[in-house]
């Protein structure tokens, strides 16, 4: 279980997130909305320790299983890096993906690869990993060669994350309004992708102000933000309320 308690959060000295409490158990799946500015990145970049997130109050912790062999079997979030959080299997997917000169995409994945999972892999044996994966999400392998997400369609830089999710198999996973950039069928051909790849020893956080992902992407339960706070929480039946109701009119 991911766990934040009472977790408050300063940009610039201003609250952007204010006394959220909030737990994301493995093999559920959940959906923060809200309108713009509500704080809904803010909370996945906070969670995923973005320095410009400064956290003022918390308890943030991260409940092991036997599974992962580590110990202890509950750890705090609050000291460690973003990298350390990621070797816990902790991803957000960018709601704007960065172009990143100078840096070939098979480096970058044979770097995080071998981080996540301690090794060394030599080139060979990381092409044939990785490979296969880009021929299931039709990925052209030249793309490998190719300075990471330089040139890529708002489609090909989510079709990245996706092989990311392949390789890394993180258990908590924060979508972070992933129709940003993508036109109506890449947006589908997505989603599909990553429904497939929603299994019980993973939980997805769908983080967004629209509903369409939820169609493919099945939730157990919904918290709705408003400046910075938990504004209502419940089951899918929110989401049917506010799309006859809207936000406003959905209860403090």
């Amino acid at each position: 279980m991911l766990k934040a308690s009472n977790l408050s959060v300063e940009v610039d000295k201003k609250i952007i997130i204010n006394d959220i409490s909030m737990e994301f158990e493995l093999g559920k799946n959940y959906c923060i909305i809200g309108k713009n500015g509500s704080g809904k990145s803010s909370l996945a970049m906070s969670i995923m320790g973005h320095p410009k997130y400064k956290i003022t109050n918390w308890e943030l912790w991260i409940t092991n299983t036997t599974s992962w062999n580590l110990s202890p079997s509950t750890l705090d979030l609050i000291p460690l890096n973003p990298d350390e959080r990621a070797k816990l299997w902790i991803f957000v997917a960018f709601q704007h993906i960065p172009e990143i000169k100078g840096v070939k995409l098979f480096e970058f994945l044979k770097t995080t690869y071998d981080a996540k999972h301690g090794t060394a892999t030599s080139f060979l044996s990381f092409k044939k990993i990785v490979e296969p994966f880009m021929g299931e999400l039709d990925i052209n392998r030249d793309f490998l060669w190719r300075d990471l997400n330089v040139g890529f369609s708002g489609g090909e830089r989510r079709k990245i994350e996706i092989l990311q999710l392949k390789l890394l198999e993180p258990k908590y996973i924060f979508l972070d309004e992933i129709d940003s950039g993508l036109d109506v069928d890449a947006f589908k051909s997505v989603v599909n992708m990553i429904a497939k790849l929603n299994h019980k020893e993973n939980t997805f956080i769908v983080i967004t102000h629209l509903f369409d992902i939820l169609e493919k992407l099945p939730v157990d339960k919904i918290y709705i933000l408003e400046d910075g706070k938990i504004k209502e929480e419940g089951d899918s039946k929110l989401i049917k309320r506010i799309k006859e109701e809207g936000f406003n009119q959905i209860k403090k």
